[in-house]
C-alpha cells in the first residue's frame, strides 16, 4: 500500500520541543508536521486545547445568528453562543 503524502499529515501531541525531532519521509516526499488538523469536523490541536474547534464553531453560530430571520431561533443560538464562550 502506497502513502499518500500530499493527504498525510504529522502531529506530535503533547510538549515536546518539536524543532529537535526529525521529519517524517516517505520514497514519495516528506509528509508535512502540522500544528492543527480538523478530523471527522473536529479541529485538533497538538497541545490537546480545544480553543480552534471553539473558536471556529463560535465563527459559524455568529453567522446563523447575523442570517436567522426567526427570532426564537435567534435567541436559541445566542444562548448556545454565551454558553460555550470563554468568560
Amino acid at each position: 500500500m502506497e502513502l499518500n503524502t500530499t493527504k498525510t499529515r504529522e502531529m506530535i501531541l503533547g510538549p515536546i520541543n518539536k524543532t529537535e525531532l526529525p521529519r517524517l519521509t516517505t520514497p514519495a516526499g516528506t509528509i508535512e508536521r502540522v500544528n492543527t488538523f480538523k478530523l471527522l469536523g473536529v479541529h485538533i490541536e497538538s497541545s490537546l486545547s480545544w480553543s480552534t474547534h471553539i473558536s471556529n464553531i463560535l465563527k459559524k453560530l455568529l453567522v446563523d445568528c447575523t442570517s436567522s430571520s426567526n427570532s426564537k431561533e435567534l435567541d436559541f443560538l445566542v444562548a448556545i453562543y454565551f454558553t460555550i464562550t470563554p468568560q
